[in-house]
This record gives structure tokens, C-alpha cells and sequence, in this order.
């Protein structure tokens, strides 16, 4: 009863101040662009100095108003994650016959273009506040959970191998072809957490439909790889997504 009490009087200021409890959820989908980044590397060659690429992000969700300026939203999304990295790096699919010439504890190194790319689902679950009569902004804040789907080292181009990561001391007799594409399903985290939010603006369509513009960030607070030798990195994004929402019930 001591805490029903406050409770009870929190609600109906919030009823006699106009706001509507509980209301219909809104159902939609949303599509748009990722700007997946690799932060961290942990000081390993192998992880670090990975740059933005663009990749795909779209999904469903469902918002659910507690009251008319505040609600839930849940989603669930196809992220592309990951980064890319080109010039003198460190090669980790040596031909055979270079194998034995690694220094220990280092690497060979190669000029080629890397793209790691990660495919995720991922489940946002966000608080939004709203605000606006004609347009309505939001901004919302929440965690997200993250399963690795798949994941591609892709290597392409060709190169002298190199001794030194200066790219001045080259060991093979003439370039060496590294197009190639790794799974790296196995060496990766199968579950992520972290951290996600942003802005947005929507439009109705009428009582029962809107179409909303969404930016948001997003951060892996967890270290992606399994193994130590692999470095740490986490994932991290850009979205940009436009979206069609339409009203449940009454």
C-alpha cells in the first residue's frame, strides 16, 4: 500500500494533464544505410586501423505508449557490422611456401584491400520520448543483444609480400594474388551487447499511420573476438533509416 499510493497519484496527474494511458502499439518496418566501424584492436596488427564501410540495416518493431509523449520500442533488425582496412597490413592467409618465413611473434605484411564483414540480428529495446504536434521528434536510448549470423574476411588485389609492415623489404620473387573469401564465423563471439540511440522525426498519415526518419549510434561494449591473438575489437555504427508505422487496435 506504501508504494501503490504514490503510484496511484502518479497516474492520474498524469490523466488529468491530458495524457493517455496504455495506448494502441504501433507496428512498421524500417530500411535504410550502416556505417560499421571496428574501434579497439587492442594493440594487435591484425585488429587494428580498420576504417568505416557502408552496409545494409533494415527490420521490424513495435512501440508502445505508456503514455502520449513517452512509450517502448522493441525491435528486431539485420545489422551489417564490421570495417575495412587497405594498404600495408599484416597477411593472415600466407601461401604455403611463405608459411615458414613468419618471424615469430610477428608478420608477413601485404598492400590489399580487407573488408570484415559481420552480419548480425539484433534486438533494440529503446525509450522514446516525443514531442511536436504536426511533425513529432523523439529522441530514445536502450540497450540492444546482438547473434553473429555470419562472418567474411574479404581480401582483394595483389601484392609483393614484404618482410617489414614499411613495405620495404619485399620477400617473394613477384606479387601474390589475395583475393580470397574467409568464413570467420567460428573465431568470433556468437552473442554481442552494447549500447544504442539517437533521433528521429515522424510525420502522420492520417489517425492510424506515420512515416518517420530515424539516426541512431551504436556501440558493442563486448570484444568480439574469442581469442587473444586475434586482438579486441567491438563493433560499432551509424544508422540512418526511413520507416512506415501503422496503429493496433483502436
Amino acid at each position: 500500500m506504501r508504494n501503490f499510493i504514490p503510484t496511484l497519484l502518479v497516474v492520474i496527474g498524469l490523466t488529468q494533464a491530458g495524457t493517455t494511458i496504455a495506448q494502441s502499439p504501433w507496428l512498421g518496418f524500417h530500411g535504410g544505410l550502416s556505417i560499421p566501424d571496428l574501434s579497439g584492436g587492442g594493440g594487435n596488427a591484425i585488429s587494428s586501423n580498420y576504417t568505416s564501410r557502408l552496409a545494409a540495416n533494415f527490420g521490424i518493431q513495435a512501440d508502445y505508449g505508456i503514455t502520449q509523449k513517452f512509450s517502448i520500442d522493441v525491435e528486431l533488425n539485420y545489422a551489417g557490422q564490421g570495417g575495412k582496412r587497405d594498404g600495408l597490413q599484416p597477411v593472415t592467409n600466407l601461401p604455403s611456401q611463405y608459411q615458414t618465413l613468419v618471424p615469430p611473434g610477428d608478420y608477413l605484411y601485404g598492400n590489399f584491400k580487407n573488408t570484415a564483414a559481420f552480419d548480425y540480428l539484433e534486438l533494440p529495446i529503446l525509450a522514446r520520448l516525443k514531442w511536436g504536434k504536426a511533425f513529432k521528434f523523439y529522441v530514445n536510448a536502450g540497450p540492444y543483444f546482438g547473434l553473429l549470423l555470419h562472418a567474411e574476411e574479404k581480401t582483394r588485389g595483389s601484392s609483393y609480400i614484404y618482410e617489414d609492415p614499411q613495405g620495404n623489404q619485399p620477400i617473394s620473387p613477384s606479387p601474390v594474388d589475395f583475393t580470397s573469401n574467409t568464413d570467420v564465423t567460428s573465431d568470433l563471439h556468437k552473442f554481442n551487447f552494447g549500447v544504442t540511440g539517437g533521433i528521429g522525426i515522424s510525420q502522420s498519415l492520417g489517425s492510424r499511420c506515420l512515416v518517420f526518419l530515424d539516426g541512431r549510434f551504436e556501440y558493442g561494449l563486448l570484444n568480439i573476438q574469442k581469442y587473444s591473438e586475434d586482438g579486441k575489437n567491438n563493433t560499432g555504427n551509424v544508422l540512418v533509416s526511413l520507416g512506415y508505422s501503422r496503429r493496433i487496435g483502436r
